[in-house]
């Protein structure tokens, strides 16, 4: 994982390890059998590690400009965020008193998190996998008013370092579709939810960039983009785990003017991992003069070339029993 490196000052970033690394067991009798699985264990945390590390520090390479380039993504966000206050007014008529956000970034909706209800003002747990856009985030909260009522914390989503109900609400806006396991990330979910806690998720599902997936594939059919978890999978997920769970869709396009661009929108906040790749070479100049051409000639208009974000928002309440 990145590094384990403590921020001094006001606010701290509280490294956690991966609870899944120390809990593998060698098999006690020297077995074959045992030690084999022991074996493909350990290769499976070690490849998840590996490309949990390789996402962390992508994003990390990108906090310092990832604000400017990504203007999708803060839509998303905002969206999530007026979802979020609104049913938590609804219930509650106050924020919960301590929210945790689940893949922080750059801190931007987590500061407007915590200056949403300034007479009741909540304790935000700022979460994020990649160290160095925690203190990116820290950095960039040096002069808010509110700067105190947040803790950054480094951490998995598919291990939430928190105890059982520490948390009266969830916020996680664009961050959860790096996550391979989505049953495990809404068990942990639920587990450090309070009964009677809620919570709203904006995780990108299937159907995201499939112009680019389509024009991938007729040219070059080891490059292929992410592969997303379906909305239904997410719900699904979410409704096995124990929540109670409303969902609705949104589609959000942006619009370039070649496809240099369109990837570089990509690049340019630290998205452009293939977790199914563990090698990204660089694209050729006659791949990307392919890619290019049927691009504009699949889906070109005349805004340019669109890129589809297909985003489901998960509403979220833990029953009280």
């Amino acid at each position: 994982m990145t590094s384990n490196a403590a921020l001094s000052g006001a606010c701290k970033v509280h490294v956690c390890a991966n609870h899944s690394a120390a809990k593998i067991i060698p098999a006690a009798n020297g077995g074959r059998i045992e030690s084999v699985k022991n074996n493909i264990a350990n290769m499976n945390i070690n490849h998840e590690q590996q490309l949990k590390s390789r996402i962390a520090k992508q994003f990390s390479r990108a906090a310092t400009r990832y604000d400017a380039a990504a203007q999708v993504q803060i839509d998303i966000a905002n969206d999530a965020l007026g979802l979020f206050v609104e049913i938590c007014h609804n219930n509650n008529l106050t924020l919960p008193k301590r929210i945790i956000d689940i893949g922080c970034g750059t801190g931007r909706v987590t500061r407007e998190l915590a200056s949403v209800n300034t007479q009741h003002t909540s304790h935000i747990l700022a979460m994020d996998l990649a160290l160095g856009m925690l203190k990116h985030a820290k950095e960039q909260s040096v002069d808010a008013t509110l700067n105190h009522n947040i803790s950054w914390l480094q951490g998995d989503a598919e291990h939430l370092p928190l105890g059982d109900s520490a948390a009266g609400g969830v916020f996680s806006s664009m961050a959860l579709q790096w996550c391979k396991n989505s049953t495990q990330v809404c068990t942990e979910i639920n587990r450090v939810l309070a009964p009677g806690a809620s919570g709203v998720l904006a995780i990108m599902c299937e159907g995201s960039m499939h112009e680019l997936d389509k024009c991938w594939q007729h040219v070059d059919s080891h490059r292929k983009i992410n592969q997303f978890a379906s909305a239904d999978t997410w719900s699904s997920a979410a409704k096995a785990a124990g929540l109670q769970v409303t969902m609705q869709q949104k589609r959000y396009v942006t619009w370039h003017k070649d496809v240099r661009e369109l990837l570089g929108s990509i690049k340019s906040i630290g998205a452009n991992v293939v977790t199914s790749n563990t090698q990204q070479k660089a694209i050729s100049r006659d791949t990307l003069h392919a890619l290019e051409l049927f691009y504009q000639s699949a889906f070109g208009r005349n805004q340019g070339l669109p890129l589809t974000y297909n985003v489901c928002f998960l509403t979220l309440v833990k029953p009280i029993s």
